[in-house]
């Protein structure tokens, strides 16, 4: 359920209260608001450039920015993969800077893929120019601070508060990222307005958020759920096909021999050997061979030869993989792009502004793209290859359940080559039962070797 909560303690701040956003307004199918509100002025002059948000923002959006504005500008939004959070943080910057024209605004993202995102989203979403955004990476620093600053954290860690003015907007992107130790320091300093987003800002073992990103971004203000998102229309039906594909006679004995080996690691630690590492070690060789397995690339090709003419996102876990795929699809005559992080920084953001735009129909990546990517025209979703991390999975199925003109429902395609894989895969199944439509696929004799 959409909720806001207050600060809590000694009844400071509003109540916490649940409220549910269908009544806030009339609006489109997919949550979308008839009208601008009051609080969102849909342009306004930043620099002598005309900053204005490219879309009518949703329902959740509007209230979670009355939300921000009741808690004094600060807070952190817990919203589902795909409902929008980069979108609703451009809200925030144009109404903060409608009240503080004065206001510099500094971005901190984990990845540099994140950083190409945002830096194309600014100029395509607000309307943002190249000589309003410094750029500050392991790659690039910018000569000086403009009014839009994006940070790798990284880089952030030793350069934000000099990059800071004396009205500083914080944002802070998956600021779950930002909760170690080191990473933290990219948050002190004294801002007039912070904001953190993420789809899970809360760690599941500890309380590092609490101890490290709360204090200076403030509390978790607003939820928003993904049984709210999907009520309100604002991600797309959608359907899973696993896809099972055979590894080769020589892979399969390595998977094997490897996976004798964990068995007896794990005998002689049941006898109290101290054998943590070793057996971390082989887990890591183990699945590094299936994640590599030869025949996920042919029917990554297949199916995407299958889905031509959907706007598609192929994930893959290596760089030579991915590039594999997309000289393969190239060959093809499919319209294609790559993006990885060993691109040039202009190659890549001009390949994520031509899959944006509907210049090509496929995208090839590795995990850069897992996090923040938004082009609600993709419909297809192929993962040649993946981790066992929840997190990546929630990332890449919210890269295509946003809803665009004309698209219904959207399908994931995850190909897998072990028992292993198929087991995590089918837990997922049975808790998506209620959610989406799962079937299961042998890859046939004709796409794999």
């Amino acid at each position: 359920m959409a909720n806001w909560q207050g600060r809590g303690g000694m009844g400071s701040g509003p109540p916490r209260c649940v409220c549910r956003v269908g009544h806030l307004a009339q609006s489109t199918s997919d949550g979308r608001l008839v009208s601008l509100p009051h609080a969102v002025r849909p342009s306004l002059v930043v620099d002598g450039e005309s900053w204005r948000l490219a879309e009518e923002p949703r329902r959740w959006q509007t209230e979670a920015l009355d939300v921000w504005q009741a808690h004094a500008d600060r807070g952190v939004v817990a919203v589902t993969t795909g409902a929008g959070k980069t979108f609703f943080a451009f809200m925030c910057v144009l109404d903060l800077l409608r009240r503080e024209p004065d206001i510099r605004v500094v971005i901190l993202v984990p990845t540099l893929a994140l950083l190409d995102q945002w830096y194309v989203g600014l100029q395509e979403a607000l309307g943002v120019t190249d000589m309003q955004i410094a750029v500050y990476s392991g790659r690039t620093h910018a000569v000086e601070p403009a009014r839009v600053n994006l940070m790798v954290i990284n880089t952030a860690r030793e350069l934000a508060q000099g990059v800071s003015g004396e009205k500083t907007f914080l944002i802070v992107d998956e600021c779950h990222r930002a909760s170690g130790p080191i990473n933290s320091k990219a948050l002190e300093g004294q801002h007039v307005a912070t904001l953190g987003l993420s789809a899970t800002p809360e760690g599941t073992y500890d309380d590092a958020f609490e101890r490290r990103v709360s204090p200076h971004l403030g509390l978790i203000i607003y939820r928003y759920d993904y049984d709210d998102a999907r009520a309100d229309g604002v991600i797309v039906p959608f359907s899973l096909a696993n896809v099972r594909v055979r590894l080769t006679a020589e892979e399969q004995k390595k998977y094997e021999g490897l996976s004798n080996r964990i068995a007896k690691a794990r005998s002689e630690e049941r006898r109290g050997a101290d054998v943590e590492e070793r057996i971390k070690r082989l887990l890591i060789t183990r699945a590094a061979v299936a994640a590599t397995a030869r025949n996920r690339v042919p029917v990554a090709i297949r199916l995407a030869r299958d889905t031509a003419g959907s706007r598609t996102i192929i994930f893959h876990e290596r760089v030579d993989a991915a590039e594999a795929i997309y000289i393969a699809l190239r060959a093809a005559g499919l319209s294609a792009a790559l993006y990885h992080s060993r691109m040039s920084d202009p190659l890549r953001r001009s390949n994520l502004r031509l899959f944006r735009r509907g210049g090509t129909d496929v995208l090839v990546t590795c995990r850069a793209l897992d996090e923040g990517f938004n082009v609600p025209e993709a419909r297809v979703a192929i993962i040649a290859s993946s981790t066992a991390s929840p997190r990546q999975r929630i990332q890449r199925l919210g890269r295509i359940l946003r809803p665009a003109r004309g698209k219904h429902n959207a399908v994931v395609y995850t190909i897998y080559a072990t028992d292993a894989e198929e087991a995590r895969l089918a837990a997922e199944a049975g808790a998506m039962e209620d959610l989406a439509d799962v079937t299961w696929i042998v890859a046939s004799p004709r796409t794999t070797s």
